[in-house]
């Protein structure tokens, strides 16, 4: 069954992990069964035992298999099946609908059933729907949609394309082709595509640490690693970056430079050109997601794409999907042409076809006054941000960090952690908050959607927090 590996044919342990794969894919090991002892796997592979070990725990990590102590190694009863390497549904790995509900949404779901008007939802990833811009859209006959059908091509809706080209070229300062944009369904479908491009399963790319990117079902589909960088007040730490190159050899680095999610900090100019700088040197490409930067409260030229530094070297994500509301998924991705033109193929090879109806909604957006729009929007959350900044001037056990832009807000402590059992606690009391262990990291942190406050719910706001202080001090 076992095959003795060679140098020559790439990493050891690579060819270990995929080996195992290969055996529990086929059947010939099912869920639940116990691997050989390491010893004998290392005499099968022709490898020394740390070897082998080396390969089982990046499969553990990878949740294909699971270890007892004093017991061995055995495949993974509940989670093998969403990590084989070649027979990843990638439609169903990408989809909203079908993504997996984790513990604590599961939790959040039930007290908002539960509770109703009681439950204070702070948790939720998007603004209220009084918030959103109000967009008018004309309506289509369906001769006058399948006319439309003839602008579309592999890289999306032409007119939107040029629109949403305009618009960042005078907005953003970002300079590009027509075929260096592509239309996906939502950035996170951009980042997606990107991933399934530039990476093997099993290969890492770095992130901010803490970062929303760990609650994206998408990095398990698609077995990518992600390995947290710390983030200083200027945003990434570069010399931590550094260490992470050398040490898991990375493929990419993945960052939200504006209003960082969940921390809300913009890295600085200067941290953003050593950013840049650094990756040119190990020729790492860097993929920025920017999806806030439309809600930002500082000057333009404090917020710029660091694609604007290295056009070259940055894939650039953008989306309209968060003043769209949760039905609406319209993003895109800009890069160089070649690649751009790779990432289409893919998106139509595994079927993520964009919806001309969708793409012509998207398109009407950029006729819609929408800079006057979104002036009113981020004026509606910039009186939001005073009602939390009130609260934390009000106590002074919680630390409200600085709110740039976005709609989110970060709140830190210092004492006793938020860990799960107290985070199920704060659910039950009628308060949806994201603490910090959801995010990658284990520190005195949650993150609030302050855009869901309003002066009918502060009072409430203030109630809660206060036994959340409580609770955190006891």
């Amino acid at each position: 069954m076992w095959e003795k590996v060679e140098k020559k044919q790439g990493p050891i342990y690579r060819q270990i992990m995929e080996q195992i794969m290969r055996e529990i894919e086929s059947g010939r090991i099912n869920p639940g069964d116990q691997l050989e002892s390491e010893r004998k796997l290392g005499q099968f592979f022709g490898v020394n035992r740390s070897t082998v070990v080396h390969a089982l725990e990046e499969l553990r990590e990878l949740g294909v298999l699971t270890s007892k102590r004093g017991s061995g190694w055995f495949v993974n009863q509940t989670e093998w099946g969403k990590f084989a390497v070649p027979r990843i549904d990638w439609r169903q790995m990408i989809s909203p609908r079908y993504e997996q509900t984790d513990w604590y949404e599961q939790k959040i779901k039930e007290a908002k059933q539960s509770q109703k008007t009681l439950f204070l939802d702070l948790y939720a990833s998007e603004m209220p729907n009084e918030l959103l811009p109000n967009f008018e859209f004309p309506s289509y006959s369906l001769e006058e949609i399948l006319a439309e059908e003839k602008e579309m091509d592999l890289l999306g809706y032409t007119p939107l394309r040029n629109k949403i080209k305009r618009y960042l070229e005078s907005k953003f300062e970002l300079t590009f082709s027509l075929n260096q944009l592509l239309v996906t369904g939502g950035g996170q479908q951009a980042i997606f595509l990107i991933l399934q491009t530039i990476l093997s399963a099993g290969e890492g790319i770095a992130v901010e640490s803490p970062s929303f990117f760990y609650r994206l079902p998408l990095f398990k589909a698609s077995g990518t690693r992600l390995f947290g960088i710390p983030m200083d007040e200027e945003g990434i730490d570069l010399e931590k970056l550094k260490e992470s190159i050398h040490k898991n050899k990375l493929k990419a680095v993945l960052v939200n430079p504006n209003f960082q999610n969940p921390t809300g900090k913009v890295m600085s100019q200067k941290r953003r050109e050593k950013l840049v700088e650094l990756c040119r040197q190990y020729r790492l490409p860097i993929i920025e997601d920017d999806v806030f930067t439309d809600l930002s409260f500082l000057k333009q030229d404090e917020v710029l794409p660091i694609r604007t530094i290295d056009p070259d070297n940055v894939l650039y994500v953008g989306s309209l999907s968060r003043i769209l509301g949760k039905t609406t998924k319209i993003g895109w991705l800009i890069g160089p042409e070649t690649f751009i033109l790779q990432l289409a193929k893919a998106q139509e090879m595994m079927e993520f076809p964009m919806n001309i109806l969708t793409q012509i909604t998207a398109a009407n957006v950029f006729d819609e006054a929408i800079d006057l729009k979104m002036l009113d929007v981020r004026k509606k959350l910039k009186e939001k941000s005073q009602l939390i900044s009130i609260w934390a001037e009000s106590q002074s056990f919680f630390k409200l960090h600085s709110i740039l832009g976005g709609y989110y807000a970060w709140i830190t402590w210092d004492g006793k952690k938020l860990d799960p059992q107290l985070a199920e606690k704060v659910v039950d009391m009628g308060l949806g908050i994201a603490p910090s262990l959801l995010f990658g990291q284990d520190i005195n942190g949650i993150r609030i959607n302050y855009s869901r406050l309003d002066e009918a719910n502060i009072s409430l706001f203030y109630s809660k927090m206060k036994i959340l202080e409580q609770w955190l001090t006891e």
